[in-house]
């Protein structure tokens, strides 16, 4: 009944903010993405020059002709072929099935009177790319070999641009006590309105309805260079549409023997194994489940994921009651924090309470137990109780999670000031 009664107050405030923020498209619950998983902020573009010689800068792919700024306007010259100021991995749910979404986000401009080349105006844009998370592991076999290029067609669900974006669109802001609230998973922050992505939401459903269909794709071209002790990784991320005949073209072993001759970007191997490892351990393989309990505890991480919180409650919920003696803490850790999430703070320290209760055994899991201490910690700063949630945050401090000190530092006094 208390279960029941829960989910039924929740739904009930869910709606009324629905009916106040949602116009008449009517955002669905399957299209919730993910702050952002994994990113690159930093790579290398080379392109050949047409006197020979090769011309690289940061984040940009340079024009390969070797014209200088005095023929091509600075602000021109600046955007190269292709630019990022952001590569970025989120997750997204869709009809019960996981996919990434992959945001290239770019410097861009245009000119007021396009054929004077006058009155250049600069602005940010995006384009992003939704596929299946399974091709994450495509991205990064575990029988990659160094020095042989491989090809993944992305096989995309949609492929799309938003010119002249405002970064507050899909950019979470956070403060304070927000940013770690999460707790067992990574941090992820989360703006004062929520994350304000409905632009991608719609244009899924646009795709999801048949409004509109999708025929564009990319292909990610990837070579692992090892020579020595350095180890890198050049790609390219490969525009192009879906067509059987096409893709076969451009997938041939025969087109890769020059895919990188001209231009491609280049990163350390860590950073591009980190890319794809941080956003790949967010999968899971919910259609593996033995029992009942593990697939509404899969699901449930799932929902977690995406910042579904009500969603992921209501699956910890079902797990519990098949096994109502569970002894995993990381069950009662995740339904402490999206509790917490939902505002629910009391019954949140009551989960976080059992959480702390089942010291794990295994080294590798100590961790992610102690952050209990941390999030019971937020909980009861919520609920007033200060004195405790300082107590709390000392004492994951103690243990090793040294994020904590900010926390002590700024909410507890000069006590525990150093």
């Amino acid at each position: 009944m208390k279960h029941f009664l829960f989910f039924f107050l929740i739904a009930i405030s869910i709606q009324l903010v629905a009916q106040q923020e949602v116009d008449e498209y009517e955002l669905q619950n399957f299209s919730i993405i993910s702050p952002v998983q994994s990113e690159i902020k930093h790579a290398i573009g080379w392109s050949l020059q047409d006197n020979g010689k090769w011309a690289y800068s940061e984040n940009r792919i340079p024009y390969t002709d070797s014209r200088t700024n005095t023929t091509r306007q600075p602000a021109v010259d600046a955007l190269g072929l292709e630019n990022f100021t952001s590569i970025e991995l989120r997750k997204i749910m869709i009809d019960e099935k996981q996919y990434n979404m992959l945001i290239r986000k770019y410097k861009d401009g245009e000119f007021e009177f396009d054929y004077l080349a006058k009155g250049w105006k600069s602005y940010n844009s995006l384009a992003f790319y939704v596929f299946r998370s399974e091709k994450l592991f495509e991205l990064l076999p575990d029988d990659l070999t160094f020095n042989t290029m491989y090809l993944v067609d992305l096989e995309c669900y949609l492929v799309d641009e938003i010119r002249n974006f405002d970064e507050t669109m899909v950019s979470g802001r956070h403060s304070g006590l927000q940013k770690y609230a999460t707790g067992a998973m990574k941090s992820f922050p989360r703006s004062k309105t929520g994350f304000s992505l409905d632009l991608f939401i719609r244009r899924i459903q646009d795709i999801r309805s048949g409004r509109v269909v999708n025929d564009r794709n990319m292909i990610f071209a990837v070579y692992p260079i090892k020579s020595g002790e350095k180890e890198v990784v050049r790609f390219k991320m490969i525009d192009t549409y879906r067509n059987e005949n096409l893709i076969k073209m451009q997938t041939s072993p025969d087109n890769w023997t020059r895919l990188f001759d001209n231009y491609f970007y280049e990163i350390p191997f860590a950073t591009f194994r980190s890319f794809i490892e941080d956003s790949r351990s967010y999968y899971v393989p919910v259609e593996n489940a033995s029992t009942a309990y593990t697939s509404n505890y899969n699901w449930g991480v799932l929902r977690y994921q995406i910042g579904d919180y009500l969603g992921a409650t209501e699956a910890f919920y079902k797990a519990l009651e098949e096994n109502p003696n569970a002894d995993d803490f990381m069950l009662y850790a995740y339904l402490g924090n999206s509790l917490s999430k939902s505002g629910l703070y009391r019954d949140a320290v009551s989960y976080f309470d059992k959480a702390i209760d089942l010291k794990p055994s295994k080294v590798m899991d100590y961790s992610n137990w102690v952050k209990n201490y941390f999030n019971r910690g937020v909980a009861r700063y919520y609920l007033e109780e200060t004195d405790e949630a300082c107590a709390d945050w000392k004492k994951s401090y103690d243990l090793g999670y040294g994020s904590a000190s900010e926390y002590l530092i700024e909410y507890c006094g000069r006590q525990y000031k150093k």
